[in-house]
Order: C-alpha cells, then structure tokens, then sequence
C-alpha cells in the first residue's frame, strides 16, 4: 500500500475537546520525594466489558489520599538577615574591653605583685630591728596531747593583733597578706608569748619563725638567784626583769600543781609552798615567758642538783630520813643555817641547831632563831622588839618547840651540805662578835658574858640572845 502524505489517519475525526485530562490530577499523584508514592490508580469497575468504545477515559483519583499526612507544602524562601554591621561592632568591642581589662589586670599585677612580693620576701626594704612583745593575752590557750600521750598546752595566736604589732613596729607592710600566709603554712598556731628581737631582713616565715618560743631571736635575761632568797624576793627579781608579772607568778606559786615528787601536794593554794624548792642559781630566762616556765625551771634545777650524788651525799640523806629527818626538814635547817650567817661557820650553827632540837639544852626544845620571826613578819628592815617575839606564828620558833612549820628561804647547796654534816659540838649558842667573827659557847652563862664586852651586840631582851 503507497504511503499518501495527506492521509491525516481520521485525525479529522478527533475531537480534543472530548479530552477530560487534567494535568493537576495527574500530578497530584507522582511521589516527588522519591518515597512510597499513592496508591495505584484504581480501574473502576465496569460491568460491561464486553467491548470498547475506542475514546479514552481519565481516571480520576478519589479525593480521599491514600497519606493524607503527607502534604507537600513550599517552605518560604529565607530572608537575609538584616543589621550583620552590627554584631561586628559589638563583637569588636567586647574584644576590645576584655583586651583593656587584661591590660589593667597585668598592670595592677605587676605593680602590686611586686609589692606585695617585696612585703612577703622582704626585698628592698631598709634594714631595721624591733623588739616586740607578745603578750598573754593575745593568745588563747588549748589542752591537747602528743604522740606519747603526754599533756601538752598549745598556744593559738589571734593574728589580728600580731599583725597590727608587727606592721605598727615596720616590719611588715600587708597585713591581710601576712595573715593569709600565716593561715595557709599553719604557722599561726607554733607562735608563742615572750619578747622578741626581729628586723627587716626577715621574711614573713622567717618571722614567724623567730617568734616560736624555741626561737633565737626571743630575747633573754640572765639573772643569778641569791643563796637566802626567799620566793617573794624570786618573784620581784623576775617581775622586774619582765619574765612574767608578779601576778601571774604567785598565782603559779600557789596554786600550779607541779610534778615533782618532793612538793607536798596538800600545801596547794599556800602562798609559800614552794619556799626552800627554788633552786638559786644563775638563769637565762626568756622575757615575757610563762611564769609557770619560768618557776619550773628552778624546781628541775633543785631536783637535778639534790637527787645528784656528785653535789648531794645520798647515803647521809637517807640516814636522816630515817632518823626521822625528811627533805622538807632538811630544807628547814638548811634555810636557817643560810639565814643565821654571812656564809661562814654554817656548820657550826648546824651543830648548835640539832643540838637545840634534841631538848637537853638551856632552850628546852626551842630554836629561838631571830631569822625565823622575821620572816613571820615579813619585814627585816627593824630590829626586834619583846612583843615580836610573842606573836602567834608556826615560824615563831622563840614560843614553838622543834622546826618551825617549813623552810625560810631558799637555801643553796653548801647551807644544804652544812644541815647534812653539822659539826660535832655541845654548842647551844653563838654570837657575831666585834671581830667579824661567829663565836659559840656551850653555856649560857659564857654566852651572856662574852656578848656584854661586844660594843656592837645588841641585847636581846628576852634572854640576851642575839644570834641564837
């Protein structure tokens, strides 16, 4: 068959009007996603299929959606933001204060770290000495117990005062950064009372160092206990040498319960309990101590020196004690023998003492020691008169028979010695004649005969017995 190029094949007959399509319909249905498109599109249901008309029928979809959810819907185009120029600025200028706040911050660290560097240091500072007092108190006291188990009282400084002392005297400069470093090296709690002797070379732990009471910068006085002293005259000596005040050394005389064996714990809250105990001596106290430091050291000096056989014959002690002579009677005679002499003849007037005490004498039993009244009066700046010797005292020994109730004064080891080893005599009295020189005598009479050619004795008016 010859192709005929006007042959239209009966497109004359199609009527495009016919045409039910819509596009929309059919794009409605397409997945642009790319996911789990519609449903297939159904065939609807003809019952007469028996032929064909030979016209196209759209399918049109139902308006129900298989994923109604799924709505596709156009998100709105973005819209530049508007005002970058500025957040530029405020960033910049953020930058800028946080680089001024590092610059002030670096200067202030430069210029007051290295002063309070200097301070701490202590560099570049003129050279320059204080001595300083710590006083009682600024410090608050503490029971507490070493390793050992031993009793132990610590000493916590109030670093308030401390500092103000301290930067008052120019040792230091910050007081907040002394404080601080205190704190933190717990330096704070090893301070202790006393006076000091400190400079500007000293850094802050070389200060607190030097302010243990350990330290060689507290200052010290050297002072020498008299034989014969009595503990009122110790404690004057140390008051006015500013080891502690004479308060806070009677009171530690009373009533501190020393552990020493040879202190008798029932005189506790006696004013003289420690009379004959303290060791004299020579002593290097600190200044502005502990009176009851300082009273401690002259009792372990006494213990070392009378348990030492060296200085104390131990065997002739223990003879006495069980002749019925204990320490404390020892330490007796030995004050009075101090106190009856310049330091000559004490064996001498030891004899005439055990001589009296043994009750066959012309005393009957009693010492008639002027010594002991005088300190029963506590004044020896008058001579006696007969009513002072009648007074109503346990160391009135002209009315008492035996010892009186303790030791007079403190007795030194060669008075202690004199007690131990009296010599072997009748003696029952002695005077200091014109000559300088202590003459004894066995008899009252001799005594009384002897004292009346001495133009310097003065006569006693109960038995004409100066000395004894």
């Amino acid at each position: 068959m010859a192709f005929d190029p006007n042959d239209d094949f009966g497109m004359d007959d199609f009527n495009f009007d016919d045409l039910d399509f819509n596009i929309e319909d059919y794009t409605s249905q397409v997945d642009f996603d790319g996911g789990q498109g519609a449903a297939d599109p159904q065939v609807p249901e003809n019952d007469d299929t028996s032929g064909d008309t030979g016209e196209y029928t759209p399918v049109r979809r139902s308006e129900e959606r298989v994923h109604p959810e799924r709505k596709h819907t156009r998100k709105p185009a973005k819209q530049k933001k508007r005002g970058g120029g500025v957040r530029v600025m405020s960033r910049l200028l953020i930058v800028l204060i946080y680089l001024l706040v590092v610059s002030i911050a670096a200067y202030l660290l430069a210029t007051f770290g290295w002063r309070w560097g200097s301070d701490l240091l202590a560099l570049d500072k003129p050279e320059y000495s204080a001595t300083i007092t710590l006083e009682d108190s600024m410090f608050t006291t503490e029971q507490t117990t070493d390793d050992a188990g031993n009793a132990q009282t610590v000493y916590l400084a109030d670093m308030d005062q401390v500092s103000d002392l301290l930067q008052s005297n120019g040792l230091i400069e910050y007081k907040w950064l002394f404080k601080l470093f205190a704190n933190f090296t717990h330096k704070d709690s090893k301070l202790a009372p006393g006076t000091y002797e400190l400079n500007t070379t000293m850094d802050y732990s070389a200060l607190l160092r030097n302010m243990r009471a350990s330290s060689g910068s507290r200052t010290t006085v050297q002072l020498m206990i008299r034989e014969g002293s009595t503990v009122s005259d110790i404690i004057a000596l140390l008051a006015e040498n500013n080891v502690a005040t004479e308060e806070e050394l009677k009171e530690a005389a009373t009533n501190y319960d020393f552990d020493y064996d040879f202190l008798d714990k029932s005189t506790l809250g006696e004013e003289n309990r420690l009379e004959g105990y303290l060791f004299p001596d020579t002593y290097e106290f600190y200044q502005n101590s502990d009176a009851v430091t300082a009273l401690n050291k002259l009792l372990f000096n006494f213990r070392s020196k009378i348990y030492d056989e060296s200085s104390v014959d131990q065997a002739k002690l223990a003879q006495y004690q069980a002749d019925g002579y204990d320490l404390h009677d020892i330490l007796t005679i030995a004050s009075i023998i101090e106190k009856e002499t310049d330091g000559k003849d004490q064996n001498g007037i030891s004899s005439v003492i055990y001589n009296r005490l043994k009750k066959n004498g012309g005393t009957n039993g009693k010492l008639q020691m002027d010594s002991t009244i005088y300190y029963a009066l506590g004044d020896t700046s008058r001579e006696l008169t007969a009513e002072d010797l009648t007074i109503d005292s346990p160391y009135n020994t002209y009315v008492n028979t035996g010892l009186p109730q303790g030791p007079i004064c403190c007795p030194g080891l060669t008075a202690i010695q004199a007690a131990l080893f009296p010599s072997d005599t009748d003696d029952y009295y002695f005077v200091l004649g014109d000559d300088g020189s202590t003459h004894f005598f066995s008899d009252y009479d001799s005594f009384v005969a002897f004292k009346n050619a001495q133009t310097g004795v003065i006569q006693n008016q109960e038995d004409g017995n100066e000395e004894g």
